[in-house]
């Protein structure tokens, strides 16, 4: 006689219980395996050398550049339009980008610059890999700049992971609350510069730092210095495998 021991039972399938939805049975697989998400598990990338690093590198900040830098670029305007070479004027109502100057109703060409973005992206993909996910794409350049952060605090791969293990010291504190505080400022900054795309920035610069800033530059500021602190901090490949599209 042979005996058989079931030590785990069968997720559930339906049977004998009349039509099953996709969804129902999706989730009735995720509650008996554990959940539809796999919890992170901490990957410490070691430092790479090369050339392929090298124009990794030099993509990284050259994308920070311009996001950074963009809103600051002066551009002469007729009358008392602001003198702001990339804006978003929604009290104007009006969208500059340096010689160009688009109305409500030219937002047709806004749609076919989008859908010629979208498409050129899908080509480059096409060709080339994933060219964008590994070069360009914001959730990997701020990755990447919060990864080098956690490197100059904590030192290379060896180092994060015996300092994690480590029991908590004044060293391990100053270095993960240095690295933390530093994540924090980078994302405030990448906030910041968001919302100069959608106001005069000397104006805002000043205005924000004595509370006289519109309610949604603070608003938006705070929401994009979380939401940066969380994706490029903690979150990161499970970013590109659950929220990218």
């Amino acid at each position: 006689m042979t005996v058989v021991i079931q030590r785990k039972p069968e997720p559930p399938t339906g049977e004998g219980h009349g039509p099953v939805s996709v969804a129902a049975a999706t989730r009735e697989k995720a509650n008996w395996g554990g959940g539809l998400y796999k919890p992170r598990t901490p990957i410490y990338p070691k430092l790479a050398h090369g050339r392929w690093r090298t124009v990794k590198w030099a993509m990284l900040i050259a994308t920070l550049a311009v996001y950074y830098v963009v809103p600051w670029i002066r551009w002469a305007r007729p009358g008392a339009a602001p003198q702001q070479a990339v804006l978003v004027d929604f009290t104007g109502r009006r969208f500059y980008f340096f010689f160009i100057q688009l109305w409500p109703q030219e937002v047709y060409f806004i749609t076919g610059l989008l859908v010629m973005a979208a498409l050129a992206l899908f080509l480059v993909t096409a060709l080339f890999g994933r060219l964008w996910c590994g070069y360009t794409c914001p959730q990997t350049v701020w990755t990447d700049l919060y990864i080098a952060v956690e490197r100059l605090f904590e030192g290379d791969r060896n180092a994060r992971m015996k300092l994690d293990v480590a029991p908590w010291s004044l060293d391990k504190v100053w270095r993960k609350g240095g690295k933390h505080l530093t994540w924090l400022a980078i994302a405030l900054a990448t906030g910041g510069a968001w919302i100069f795309y959608f106001h005069d920035a000397p104006t805002l610069w000043r205005n924000f730092w004595i509370g006289q800033a519109p309610l949604t530059a603070y608003v938006s500021a705070g929401v994009l210095t979380f939401t940066t602190y969380v994706l490029a901090g903690t979150m990161r490949e499970q970013v590109c495998t659950y929220l990218c599209p």
